[in-house]
Formats: structure tokens, C-alpha cells, sequence
């Protein structure tokens, strides 16, 4: 066969972090920040402009898109899904 392959990697890239920071790969996490003794598991996306708070732990299949700020100390379920939607429910 003489077709390309066309190939997307998981990357980190442009983050800032604490002590003790963990990731399991494969991840896309960019331009985020992250506190002391935080932990990302597998299949993660964090966008850009996300902050998550020290001994915060997000666990597999999470996205968590620009925007969004995570407190310290929480946990962020298996599949979790963030948006960042800024419309009112209510006038």
C-alpha cells in the first residue's frame, strides 16, 4: 500500500505544575495549571485556561474544556465531562 499515514500523538504541552504532580498517558493536556499533588488518569483532555486546585485527582476518560477552574481537594469522576456555557437559564 502506498497511502500515508496520517497519525495524531497525545501531547502535554505548556503546563505548569506543583510537586508531586501525576499523569497516566495517553493525555492531551495544554496551556493548564495545576497545584501540589494533583493526579490526571489515562484518556484526559484539559484545554487551555483550565486551573485545577492542589490534591485534586481526575480520573480516566475526563474533558475538562477552556475556562473551567477545579478547587483543591476534589475528584473529578470517571468520565466526567465539563462546558464552560456562559448563557443564563433565567432572565
Amino acid at each position: 500500500m502506498d497511502s500515508e499515514i496520517t497519525r495524531y500523538q497525545c501531547r502535554i504541552v505548556n503546563i505548569k505544575h506543583g510537586s508531586n504532580f501525576k499523569v497516566v498517558e495517553p493525555v492531551n493536556l495544554y496551556s493548564c495549571t495545576f497545584g501540589d499533588d494533583c493526579f490526571v488518569g489515562p484518556f484526559v483532555e484539559i484545554q487551555c485556561n483550565v486551573s485545577i486546585g492542589s490534591r485534586t485527582r481526575i480520573q480516566s476518560h475526563s474533558f475538562i474544556c477552556d475556562k473551567v477552574s477545579i478547587g483543591e481537594d476534589c475528584f473529578i469522576a470517571h468520565g466526567v465531562m465539563f462546558i464552560n456555557d456562559l448563557f443564563r437559564a433565567y432572565p
